[in-house]
């Protein structure tokens, strides 16, 4: 079976795990995490035959916080039951020792380069393309910019430009879709979910009293801190369903399970259920559900 090693940037790592991942229906798919590892059960995983005869894949993600590394490879180059996707995030510098120990081992290593501009612009272009959302070249190298050159923080923006777009019936201008971006402001969406997740109630207030407040943007609001109960609740059940979450976003997920109990999370869904009607019949405006939406996180 084959075997990668990645290394990268997030955007880098995301690409190339859906890139090498099988294309199969059937597949039997697990994430593990370099920083919680279990290594008898994930040696168990790679090494044992799927019951059913499909293919199996697994994804071990921060190898670079994994004590005694050097044993743990030998046992994956071993594995002929399974396809490895093993990744670890890098800064400025990449980890040659680990590359060295990889590419030792049989994997086939795969080490993100430094870009010249024009090519990291490209990037950007593909990143909304892949939401249909189209850019011209000065319209992404704009948006890089505000980006502090951080494709990580160029797939926030398209995701929650992607978002915006949904709340939307009639098509959005170029101009108002670039207005939207937010780039290196803390002030975000995603600023505001992470502190709903830590069920920080005053930092989420303080976060949503700076923002728009029309229709569309609390919309996006209400649609995005639903998503991350819904994403909470899913890690309790299944992680694997979140198998397609990027990475950075799935290390805060993780960590913002530890606030919650799933009998809790039932509790806040059935009560999003609610307000969601109360939306649609009219009986709340949006600003207030999604006031609400906040409350219940306070314990």
């Amino acid at each position: 079976m084959d075997k990668y090693f990645i290394t990268g940037s997030s955007y880098f790592i995301e690409k190339n795990i859906k890139l090498y991942t099988p294309k199969d229906d059937d597949l039997d798919l697990e994430v593990f995490f370099g920083d919680e590892i279990n290594r008898e059960e994930f040696l168990g995983y790679i090494n044992s035959v799927d019951l059913f005869g499909n293919t199996k894949a697994a994804v071990l993600r921060n190898t670079n916080k994994i004590k005694d590394i050097e044993s743990l490879v030998l046992s994956m180059a071993k594995s002929q039951e399974c396809v490895l996707l093993v990744t670890a995030i890098s800064g400025e510098k990449v980890d040659q020792n680990l590359v060295k120990l990889f590419k030792s081992n049989g994997f086939n290593v795969l080490v993100e380069e430094q870009k010249k501009t024009k090519a990291t612009i490209d990037d950007v272009i593909r990143i909304f393309k892949e939401k249909n959302i189209l850019f011209n070249y000065n319209q992404a190298e704009l948006i890089l910019n505000k980006c502090l050159n951080n494709l990580s923080m160029v797939e926030n923006e398209a995701e929650k430009m992607e978002i915006y777009i949904l709340s939307r019936k009639a098509k959005v201008p170029v101009n108002i879709l670039l207005e939207q971006i937010s780039g290196e402001k803390e002030e975000t969406i995603y600023a505001l979910t992470d502190a709903f997740g830590m069920r920080n109630l005053s930092n989420t207030l303080k976060i949503y009293s700076t923002m728009e407040k029309d229709f569309d943007n609390c919309f996006k609001i209400f649609f995005a801190l639903t998503r991350r109960i819904y994403y909470l609740y899913l890690l309790y059940i299944d992680e694997s369903f979140l198998k397609r979450v990027p990475d950075f976003q799935l290390i805060k997920i993780k960590d913002q399970k530890k606030k919650w109990k799933e009998i809790e999370l039932v509790k806040i869904l059935d009560d999003i259920s609610e307000l969601d009607k109360n939306i649609k019949t009219g009986i709340m405006n949006i600003d207030n559900a999604v006031l609400s939406l906040i409350m219940l996180i306070e314990k």
